[in-house]
């Protein structure tokens, strides 16, 4: 089998499925399992893959770009995944909304009659919660990066391990049931961290572009999660992959 064509068939694999692992390509295309992890890091270069131990997932395509850029994408599809996201809210909780434009929509979706308390290290989210008449917002102050348009750091950790939440609406930037979620830039990942932590619960709200894909580094693993806001279009194969592991699905 000629390379172009391994590389279109991983490519429909991709598509399919969400992920492919390098033995099950090799025994498949009769070739070394070298000859697939070479097809793999060719494909990732061209940005048509991510490389993950044993194999490689779907990229997502706007997941690692600067938030300016991400807040223009999928605004539609975004608007109504947080529609459904607030729905899990009551009054008198405490929250964690880190960063991301899909946490920014669910923020401006925030019914105006429910008193919270919520602490971010992001912006654009403190923005939509600064004239919400009911909610105690906590800026979460440190290094800011303004891609990620939001603060992480030694300052925004100290932060954090003062505080505690019920929920914690988590930006992902990859979501994919063996490797969890995934983040990009490392020091973001940390806060993430931190947050799940110091969470009793974690909310994902996501479009279908980032499931099934993985960053480098991550934040929590698929068990962690317990809410998986997704489109009413997500594959249901890769949705039952986290039920599985106790996600409980809310199609938006």
């Amino acid at each position: 089998m000629l390379t172009d064509q391994r590389h279109q068939l991983i490519r429909d694999r991709l598509a399919a499925e969400g992920s492919v692992l390098a033995g099950e390509l090799a025994s498949r295309f009769g070739v070394s399992e070298d000859t697939v992890r070479r097809d793999l890091r060719e494909l990732a270069k061209a940005g048509q893959c991510r490389r993950v131990y044993g194999g490689a997932v779907a990229a997502a395509p706007f997941a690692a770009a600067p938030i300016g850029l991400r807040g223009g994408h999928a605004v539609e599809e975004k608007a109504r995944l947080a529609s459904t996201a607030v729905a899990l809210l009551s009054s008198g909780q405490s929250l964690f909304i880190d960063g991301g434009s899909t946490n920014a929509a669910i923020a401006k979706a925030i019914p105006r009659d429910l008193e919270l308390t919520i602490a971010t290290n992001s912006l654009g989210v403190a923005s939509a919660l600064s004239d919400h008449p009911l909610v105690e917002l906590i800026v979460l102050g440190g290094r800011f990066v303004r891609d990620l348009g939001t603060c992480v750091g030694a300052d925004t950790l100290a932060a954090i391990a003062q505080l505690g939440a019920d929920l914690f609406f988590l930006g992902s930037c990859g979501l994919d049931a063996s490797r969890g979620v995934t983040a990009f830039d490392s020091a973001e990942a940390e806060v993430k961290r931190a947050m799940a932590r110091n969470s009793t619960g974690i909310v994902i709200a996501v479009t279908n572009d980032k499931l099934a894909t993985a960053a480098p580094y991550r934040v929590a693993g698929a068990e962690a999660i317990r809410h998986l806001v997704v489109e009413k279009t997500a594959p249901a194969a890769i949705l039952a992959d986290f039920e599985r592991q106790g996600a409980e699905i809310h199609f938006a």
